[in-house]
């Protein structure tokens, strides 16, 4: 809920269709407060998506800040932030790698990247800048993505601009119809590039049309799979249970994603919503990250 009487808004912004546009209604529909734009790059961010996200920035006037986490190696040492430009962003695995290190391979028991990656380091940002407690977070959900509002969102200072309007697909894509930038990226292969909350129709269908993005993946699998940790002993029976840890559902490997996708099967589209099919179980930062 926003929060009343404070003019502070904090607006988070993921590099889609739908946050962009909410970034650019807030200045109309908030005309006397005071607006900061800011996106957390976690270095494995789509290249389309920082260069469309830049050209917006540009275009719409938003005087966004680039935000990268700075993970910090000791123990009980939180996850910090660095302010960067998009010109020397990092862009390959650099962020991710690092806590890797610290709190080891990602995956469905262990869901630490959005939260030390964007979330801790966007809200310490906006602490810095306008203090605790004493802003509004507005996330970009539509009117049409209440499922995924959280439920606490009316006791805590998030709100969610488009759904408050009423504006849904059908309105965002008007809006974009008519704005010379284009998001050259099939909604499937955005957000994180090889994302282990995507589902595994997803995660072939990019296997084979982007082989490229998946090296770094192995590589991580390949040196960190293997590798305990202090103090988390459920990652570490797993280690000792299943001889690894990788990123995707069932323990699947990147080399088993990859075998899959060079067997026939109906690649993932936008267009196209599948169900009842184990391919296409998904978590929720496959659709997009959650942030706050």
């Amino acid at each position: 809920m926003k929060l009343k009487d404070n003019n502070n808004i904090f607006c988070t912004i993921s590099a889609g269709y739908s946050s962009v546009l909410m970034g650019v209604k807030l200045k109309e529909w908030f005309p006397n407060h005071n607006i900061i734009y800011a996106m957390a790059n976690t270095s494995k961010e789509r290249e389309e998506s920082l260069h469309f996200m830049n050209e917006c920035d540009k275009y719409f006037g938003l005087n966004m800040v680039w935000i990268e986490a700075k993970i910090n190696q000791e123990k009980r040492k939180g996850t910090d932030f660095n302010i960067v430009t998009y010109e020397n962003l990092k862009r390959n695995g650099e962020l991710f790698e690092d806590g890797i290190k610290k709190y080891g391979i990602p995956c469905k028991f262990n869901k630490w990247c959005n939260r030390e990656l964007k979330l801790v380091p966007l809200k310490k940002y906006a602490d810095s800048v306008f203090g605790k407690n004493t802003y509004s977070i507005a996330v970009g959900l539509r009117a049409d993505e209440m499922d995924r509002v959280l439920l606490s969102y009316k006791d805590n200072n998030v709100f969610y601009p488009l759904l408050d309007k009423g504006v849904n697909t059908r309105d965002r894509n008007k809006f974009w119809k008519h704005q010379p930038i284009k998001l050259n990226l099939p909604a499937y292969k955005g957000n994180c590039d090889f994302c282990f909350e995507k589902s595994i129709r997803k995660l072939m269908t990019i296997a084979n049309e982007d082989k490229h993005l998946i090296k770094w993946w192995g590589e991580m699998e390949c040196k960190y799979s293997t590798t305990s940790l202090d103090g988390k002993d459920t990652y570490n029976k797993y280690i000792d249970k299943f001889n690894r840890i990788s990123f995707f559902r069932d323990n699947r490997t990147v080399k088993d994603i990859e075998v899959l996708a060079t067997k026939p099967f109906s690649k993932a589209t936008d267009e196209y919503i599948y169900e009842n099919d184990l391919f296409d179980l998904e978590g929720d930062c496959g659709a997009g990250c959650k942030v706050f």
